[in-house]
């Protein structure tokens, strides 16, 4: 069916695209924990004003390292699952977008922006696509033998 391999291109790209976003932010806040390289400078107050900030939130390095945990390997993993067309690589994707939801909970509650809200969103959809295609038989999923991640 055309709709399962347009849902299964969908969460192959959203998830590819998540993996680079976390790794590459990820490493530039480590590299520049002061958010220059990001342009993320102005975080640095707020994030001060955050539980625990003594310890974890002198600069975004923590922030850095939390989104390789969080939104670069479980991204990374869901985009290898989907290629290799692993059993279970519709689970993986759930659990990478919860993930990146409660991430974005994270920032709704201490610092409200729009990107959070649109990737929440973005979340939301993953997870339902993911069900989506979980429900579906094995049949459905290469009716040419041709190549969709």
């Amino acid at each position: 069916m055309k709709i399962n391999k347009i849902a299964r291109l969908f969460i192959f790209i959203v998830s590819t695209v998540n993996a680079l976003a976390g790794l590459v932010c990820g490493i530039l806040l480590i590299v520049a924990p002061d958010g220059r390289l990001m342009a993320a400078g102005e975080l640095l107050p707020v994030i001060a004003a955050l539980p625990l900030a003594h310890i974890f939130f002198q600069d975004l390095r923590w922030i850095g390292i939390a989104m390789l945990i969080v939104l670069w390997i479980p991204n990374e993993l869901s985009t290898i699952a989907l290629w290799l067309k692993h059993k279970l690589q519709y689970t993986v994707v759930v659990i990478a977008n919860a993930a990146m939801m409660l991430w974005c909970t994270f920032q709704f509650i201490f610092m409200f922006n729009w990107l959070a809200v649109a990737y929440f969103v973005l979340g939301m959809l993953m997870i339902v696509a993911a069900v989506y295609l979980s429900r579906r038989t094995d049949t459905d999923l290469s009716e040419n033998n041709q190549f969709i991640p």
